[in-house]
Parts: C-alpha cells; structure tokens; sequence
C-alpha cells in the first residue's frame, strides 16, 4: 500500500518524514519528488481562463453608455439610433480598458497561497496506513490519497 502526500517545501515537510522515521517506517520506503513549476503567463482574452474577460463588466458598462446615447441622442443632429450605437462602442471599449487595467494591478497583488512543491509517497503496510496520515496530517499536508 502507498500513501501519497503533498506538501509545501517547508520545514513542515522534514518534520513530517523525521517523524515517519523515528516510527520506524525505513528511508527505502519514502519517496520524496520536489516538483518544478513551469512560468505560465495567462492570457487577457482567454475564454477558458477564471482570470480572463470579465464579461459583464464590459457588457454592463456598454449597456449604460448606450442608454445615455440614445436619451441624449434626441437632442443631438444624428439622432437617438447613432448615438445609442457610438455609446455601445465607446462603453464597450471603456468597458474593455477599465477591466484590463483592474485585471493588471490586482494579478500584481494576488499572493498564490499553497502551491504544490513536492510529492511525498510512503510505501507500508495496511495496518501502518493509518498512523502515517495521522502523522502527515498533523504536519499540515495539503492533500492525503491512499493507493492499494
């Protein structure tokens, strides 16, 4: 049986496999994999992204600025339906440019917080299963699996 833990690399992780040690669990049955992070940088106009377009900001800031045309339109020389038509494409495009630049200085404040760094698998007994999560989860793991 396998149990699979991850962890943040912090000493969190070498108190975790000291303590597998000293519970006599042998150093040949623990595997330790550090895992290499790949620099990704996210696209602005990724439909698949969480971080990407905001629709509805732009669509709702479009909405107004294409009310507003079409009110005032009325009383200006094109008319209600021009108006209205340049407002979709103003707001549509301010909508646009204020959702970029609200997307560009809170990606620089974000903090990724528990970023997977290394992969602990122990090799044990089914009857020692038990103990060894309690120990890893003692020492905050970030996720437990058992493999049988």
């Amino acid at each position: 049986m396998y149990v699979l833990s991850l962890f943040e690399h912090s000493l969190k992780l070498e108190l975790a496999i000291l303590e597998l040690e000293n519970e006599n669990t042998p150093k040949e049955s623990i595997l330790v994999v550090p895992i290499s992070k790949m620099p990704v940088e996210k696209k602005y106009l990724d439909p698949y992204n969480s971080d990407g377009l905001n629709l509805f900001l732009v669509s709702a800031i479009g909405f107004v600025f294409m009310l507003l045309g079409s009110m005032y339109g009325f009383v200006l020389y094109w008319g209600p339906i021009i108006w209205a038509s340049i407002g979709l494409v103003a707001g549509t495009l301010i909508g646009l440019a204020v959702d970029y630049f609200l997307k560009k200085t809170t990606n620089k404040k974000r903090i990724r917080k528990h970023i997977i760094d290394v992969v602990l698998l122990v090799k044990c007994e089914k009857e020692s299963a038990d103990k060894i999560e309690k120990i890893l989860g003692t020492h905050y793991s970030l996720g437990l699996a058992r493999i049988e």
